[in-house]
Parts: C-alpha cells; structure tokens; sequence
C-alpha cells in the first residue's frame, strides 16, 4: 500500500479545516492590506509587540527561578511546586476570572489598591496592561517551571560535581555550568512563551475585552472583533496575515538566531 493512503486520515482534515480556509484568508485578505494600516489597526500590532516583549522574559525567568527554586524531591518543596503549576491546569477563562473578582472596585484588594493609588486598574490604560500582562505571565509560569525541572534533572552529574571540586560556588556553577547546559530547555521555552504571547487572548476577553481606549487590544483580539462584532471580514483576513507573517518572521528570522547559542551536546 502506498505512503501517502497513511497520510489520508490526517491529510484530508488539515486540507479541509486549515490549509484552504488559509487560503480563502489569503484571498480575502491581501486587498484590504491597502487599508490595513489606520490608526486602531496600528495600536494593536503595538500592543501586541509589547505584550510579547514583556510576557515572554518574565515567565521564562519565573519558570527558570521556580525550578531552580524548588527543584528537590521534598514534600515540601513538591507543595509548593503544585501550587505554582495549579494555574497551568485552570482553564485561562476561570483563572482571569479570579483577577477580575480580586481587582474590581468592591473587591477584596481594593483597600491595597488604594494605598497604592489604583482605584481601579482595569478601568486605567497602564492598569490594564500591566493586569493581563501580569496574569498571562502567571498562567504559564508553572509550565515553564517544569520544562525546567526536566532539563535541571537530565544534567550531568559529574560536571556539577566537578566544579564543586574545583571549588567554583553557587553562583559560578549555574553561570558556566548549569545555563549553558540548560541552553536546549531555555531555548524551547522561549519558543512555546511566544507563540502562546501571540495567540493566547482568553484572559484579555475577561478581563479587558480591549480596553480601556485598545489599551489592551491585542492583535488577536481585534481580528476577532473585527470578524465577528463588526463583520468586517476582509479586515479581519488582513489582519491575519499580519499575524501569519509575524509568526514567519518568527520561525525564520528569529529562530535562527536564537539557536545559535544552544548546546545540543551535554
């Protein structure tokens, strides 16, 4: 039987749902790219390069400083790893919902908030931004934090035991030892945090829906208003290939560049 009768099953599916409604974006899309750059339009892209900027170091950071926090086999430490990767498992939905209740007006932070001039974050623009920013960040960081663990525990040994011999300190060790090796992980971790800062709007609906004045209105976001609230489909197919192209850029350009300091050899 030939190859490509095993590839039927999966083929006929992503040609059906992926690659030809692609190509109707395609079609639809590429003459409004002529109207695509107006003011709203522009923001977005801005707001989204920026959550981008922003989410992906800090929650590959967390992730690095969790794993090498609790890295350890004791309960206590596995406690608290739970606890960190507890929102990994909430739907993003249900965990923005939390920061929705604990920073509206009547919630329990509002005393906290108001010693720190915040009457209300999410009615602020910076506010605003900062609340997603800071709840896309936390939802990903226990997944991070295991990608770590893993990489933490695949080590070799012996060279960490030989840099104790030679008397190299904690701080020395992880420096030339430990982060080098860890390269690979680092590198598949900063991959998945900016694909998932480019796709992963759900809290930014629960939220902000966009707001305060497209403070928050992510790329993603806006291809969905404008297809589906405004029913400006060529809009929104324009949009959407500005997206497509920003994850090409990424994969060819980016990638690259990123790979050239791992260390595949352990």
């Amino acid at each position: 039987m030939p190859l490509w009768v095993w590839l039927l099953p999966t083929g006929i599916p992503l040609l059906a749902f992926t690659y030809l409604p692609a190509l109707r974006i395609a079609l639809e899309g590429f003459p409004a790219l002529s109207k695509l750059f107006n003011g709203e339009n522009l923001n977005s892209l801005k707001i989204t390069l920026l959550y981008t900027l922003l989410t992906v170091p800090l929650s590959v950071l967390l992730g690095l400083l969790a794993a090498l926090a609790l890295e350890g086999d004791n309960r206590f430490r596995q406690f608290v790893r739970a606890l960190v990767f507890h929102p990994v498992v909430l739907p993003t939905v249900a965990f923005a919902a939390v920061f929705l209740y604990l920073l509206n007006p009547l919630g329990p932070l509002q005393a906290s908030l108001q010693a720190l001039g915040l009457q209300n974050p999410l009615g602020d623009p910076r506010g605003a931004f900062l609340a997603v920013v800071v709840v896309g960040v936390l939802k990903d960081t226990g997944i991070y934090m295991l990608y770590y663990l893993a990489g933490l525990q695949n080590l070799p040994k012996e060279l960490l035991d030989a840099a104790r011999v030679d008397g190299a300190g904690r701080l020395t060790t992880f420096l030339y030892v430990t982060w080098p090796l860890l390269s690979p992980t680092t590198f598949f971790v900063t991959v998945m945090a900016a694909l998932g800062a480019l796709r992963n709007v759900d809290h930014i609906f629960i939220l902000t829906k966009g707001g305060p004045v497209g403070a928050t209105d992510h790329l993603l976001y806006r291809i969905y208003t404008l297809g589906f609230e405004y029913f400006d489909f060529p809009s929104a197919a324009a949009l959407s290939l500005t997206l497509l192209v920003l994850l090409t850029l990424l994969a060819l350009v980016a990638l690259p560049c990123l790979e050239r300091g791992v260390h595949y050899d352990a």
